[in-house]
């Protein structure tokens, strides 16, 4: 057996890193494209009706807010869901159902990704990726 080069196997797990990511995000655009957030939600990939409870600078001056369940709805625990730390997620409005195609895509440019830092029955605490990320306003889901 021949040696392993060190600097080969660091490029090589680096690029299938790269491409698992891409598939991943092409199949979450694919989902979010063709499925309701309803019907996201049933099936533990997406949470709504979500607000920021509390936001902070956490480790590495990463802003890290944490997401609960407006008040408003009624529900303190949030629904069962699949994130967990270490997630990418991506942040955004919530667009009532009777707004029009142009309106729920303008929101969904607007939101912000970050990272799942830690999951609660109540709170997702999510790192965003940039320092100076623009938080949606009014309800939100992810």
């Amino acid at each position: 057996m021949a040696p392993t080069v060190i600097s080969t196997f660091a490029t090589t797990q680096l690029d299938l890193l790269d491409y698992e990511l891409q598939a991943e995000l092409e199949e979450t655009a694919e989902l979010s494209s063709q499925h309701a957030p309803a019907s996201l939600q049933r099936a533990g990939l997406a949470v709504l009706n979500l607000h920021v409870s509390n936001q902070r600078t956490g480790f590495g001056g990463k802003t890290v807010v944490e997401l609960e369940h407006d008040p408003a709805v009624g529900l303190s625990e949030l629904p069962e869901h699949g994130f967990r730390a270490g997630d990418i997620v991506g942040i955004r409005e919530q667009v009532g159902g009777a707004a029009k195609r142009r309106e729920k895509s303008e929101a969904e440019k607007k939101g912000v990704d970050g990272v799942v830092v830690k999951s609660t029955s109540t709170t997702l605490s999510i790192a965003l990726d940039k320092d100076e990320a623009d938080m949606p306003g009014g309800k939100l889901w992810m």
